[in-house]
């Protein structure tokens, strides 16, 4: 193995967002599946960057939520947001030992992810650039998983062939989208839910499987 590309969310770190969504629609006074329609309406262009800033993004979810983005509204939100960024998301304890291993054994990591810009700062609390090899942010990009062109950066950032390299997400497509480049695919689930062999991929309960895999 050359190359591990690991996914962020519910792969490297752990996150309680359900608990931060019920603040935003109360804060919005709307239903969770308004704010999940808001959510889920500008989720690919929030995951390109399009809308350029996390101001923009939240501006974007509120109004498509049907609440007036006013400024005041905007930076409460972005306060929530940041606060609930700074305790709420945080590391699986098996994530960064694991990458650290990889690195020593020669292997490069590359941190690939689907994500706004709200997550930069996630990023950098964490201290992943300096965990991994490399980072990409599909909003830093313009690229977004399952696009094959977001591997191939992977890839080539750190000069791995796919035959030589492995993805772990806990997504089935974004596994599918590695698989049809020739990467060896694992769909991560831990919460123990899942079933074995889905589309092919092999099914792991948390990153340390990757450490018997051949290099």
């Amino acid at each position: 193995m050359d190359a591990a590309l690991l996914d962020l969310y519910d792969t490297v770190v752990r996150t309680r967002w359900s608990e931060l969504s019920a603040r935003i629609a109360s804060e919005l006074d709307v239903d969770l599946p308004a704010l999940y329609r808001g959510y889920e309406r500008t989720r690919d262009a929030r995951a390109v960057g399009e809308f350029e800033s996390p101001e923009g993004d939240m501006i974007a979810i509120v109004r498509a939520a049907g609440v007036d983005p006013t400024p005041d509204l905007i930076g409460r939100l972005l306060e929530m947001e940041r606060s609930f960024a700074g305790t709420a998301i945080v590391l699986w304890e098996d994530s960064l030992p694991v990458v650290a291993e990889l690195r020593e054994r020669g292997v490069k990591t590359v941190l690939v992810s689907n994500c706004s810009h709200a997550t930069r700062a996630i990023v950098d609390r964490l201290g992943l650039d300096e965990a991994f090899d490399d980072v990409i942010l599909s909003f830093e990009v313009g690229l977004r998983k399952p696009d094959p062109a977001i591997y191939r950066l992977a890839l080539e950032r750190v000069g791995a062939d796919a035959e030589r390299s492995v993805f772990v997400d806990d997504q089935v497509a974004y596994c599918d989208g590695a698989a049809a480049l020739g990467i060896s695919t694992f769909l991560i689930d831990r919460t123990g839910d899942g079933t074995p062999g889905e589309n092919g991929h092999r099914v792991i309960g948390d990153l340390r499987p990757l450490l018997v895999v051949g290099t």
